[in-house]
């Protein structure tokens, strides 16, 4: 169409309009499509009890006595003999952890009484002895998390010496005929004060807590980093190299939230240990860079205000402009006037409320959330959209487009540096997350009730470590 006839159509179809305002029925909008579920990823936290920590207990708990036996049955050379005894640690335990057990050396030190048996009851035997309990102790995790040892021990002696008024008697073959009387108790000794004294669940239900509690990860924005754990799986206890060790694995959907004060996390009570292969050395999480409705139609105004639409030779003035989500798009609504070119004060313009539809998109290359595709509503033109749908066909739509353009790079760029530099340093004090960010994944736009949302994952690994 030339544009003699351009204005020729212009003024026949938009004179009678002059002065009259218009505005369109709301149109039907389906709920956005749901925010995509974060990937479940594993988050390692490993915990290592070194053997000096268990000998250290081990000598507090067993400073005053090893054992202490009374009146006990035992196999003596003239019969059946009952005999106190009471053992003692006369030196440092020393502690190893390797081939998967724990072995103990205990010096100890015994004074025994013993009273013989029958008419010779009215006779004590005196005596004492020195030496060393040697252990080895297993350990398993129950379903209630509590560390359960098995400790098997032997006993050697040496210079031993028993007494029978001014008769010398050896109390080495009497122990050794009865080795179960020293060592069933100095077993169940360490086993209970190793239960009494590593807190285990204690421990666990510390760090399942602390893996509810929001990480900062960014400034400008604030961002919150979000584990969100579902499951727990155990690995172990392994026990090498000085040290015994639990592998745990918190299955988490992790997320970032941008927001200026923590999200408030309710945390889940400690669910029973599942079976973990083993560490985890790979980890992801979503990061949102969301633009609200409400900034991005101020973004478009502000363009719209510095470069107004001009579609086929006429003046679009756009007075306010809001932007809806639907399921499959969003809406754009607009108010806008088309000034009469005979009229230089606006007071003839033609005024009217209509919407539009277009496809939210996100352009990697200039990393940007557009709205692209805008056409007109037909379901709620009103007269002035169908004038300029008649006068200018899909042009009001593309020129419009232009100014739905919302840069997200610095938002993004952002949120990559603080979010790696701050799994960098480590985080907590007796439960510490640390991790490194290996790659950030192209984000995918998706758009909520509140506003558009491009999502991009980082990848890398995230450990934590109890301090017990």
């Amino acid at each position: 169409m030339s544009r003699a006839l351009r204005i020729l159509a212009f003024v026949a179809l938009i004179a009678p309009l002059a002065a009259c305002g218009f505005k369109a029925p709301a149109p039907k909008r389906l709920p956005p499509p749901p925010a995509p579920p974060p990937p479940l990823s594993t988050l390692s936290v490993g915990l290592a009890i070194s053997a000096d920590q268990i000998g250290h207990l081990l000598d507090e708990k067993t400073e005053h006595h090893l054992a202490d036996i009374r009146d006990k049955p035992v196999k003596c050379a003239i019969g059946r003999c009952r005999l106190p005894l009471l053992a003692t640690r006369e030196g440092p335990i020393e502690t190893r952890a390797e081939d998967g057990a724990l072995s103990l050396r205990v010096p100890f030190g015994i004074d025994a009484d013993m009273t013989l048996p029958g008419f010779l009851s009215k006779m004590r035997a005196t005596g004492n002895a020195e030496g060393v309990a040697f252990t080895n102790t297993s350990a398993r995790v129950t379903q209630d998390w509590r560390l359960e040892t098995e400790t098997q021990a032997r006993v050697e002696l040496k210079n031993s010496r028993f007494h029978i008024g001014p008769v010398a008697a050896n109390l080495t073959d009497i122990l050794n005929r009865n080795e179960e009387i020293l060592s069933r108790p100095l077993s169940k000794e360490v086993d209970r004060e190793i239960s009494r004294g590593v807190h285990l669940r204690e421990q666990i239900e510390k760090a399942w807590q602390r893996a509810f509690v929001p990480i900062r990860v960014g400034k400008k924005p604030v961002a919150w980093l979000v584990l969100a754990p579902e499951r727990i799986g155990l690995s172990g206890p392994s026990i090498a190299d000085q040290t015994m060790r639990l592998s745990l694995g918190l299955e988490v959907r992790a997320r970032v939230l941008t927001q200026n004060s923590p999200p408030a996390i309710t945390p889940r009570p400690l669910p029973a240990p599942s079976a973990f292969e083993g560490p985890g050395d790979r980890f992801s999480f979503l990061v949102p860079a969301a633009i609200s409705y409400d900034d991005a139609a101020s973004l478009a105004m502000r363009s719209l205000r510095k470069k107004p639409l001009r579609v086929a030779g006429m003046n679009v003035r756009v007075t306010k402009l809001n932007i809806l989500p639907a399921r499959d798009d969003v809406v754009v609504a607009a108010s806008f006037c088309l000034d009469q070119p005979w009229d230089p004060t606006g007071w003839l313009s033609s005024c009217g409320t209509g919407y539009l539809r277009g496809a939210p998109v996100y352009n990697p290359k200039t990393e940007t959330v557009e709205v692209t595709r805008v056409h007109y509503d037909v379901l709620t033109e009103d007269t002035l959209l169908a004038a300029m749908q008649v006068l200018a066909g899909p042009q009001l739509g593309h020129a419009l487009e232009s100014h739905l353009r919302f840069a997200v790079s610095r938002d993004l760029g952002k949120l990559r540096s603080q979010i790696a530099a701050a799994l960098a340093k480590p985080q907590g004090r007796d439960v510490t997350i640390s991790g490194r960010v290996d790659s950030f994944a192209e984000p995918t736009l998706t758009w909520t009730k509140d506003g558009f949302l491009a999502l991009f994952s980082a990848r890398g690994t995230v450990h934590a470590e109890l301090h017990v």
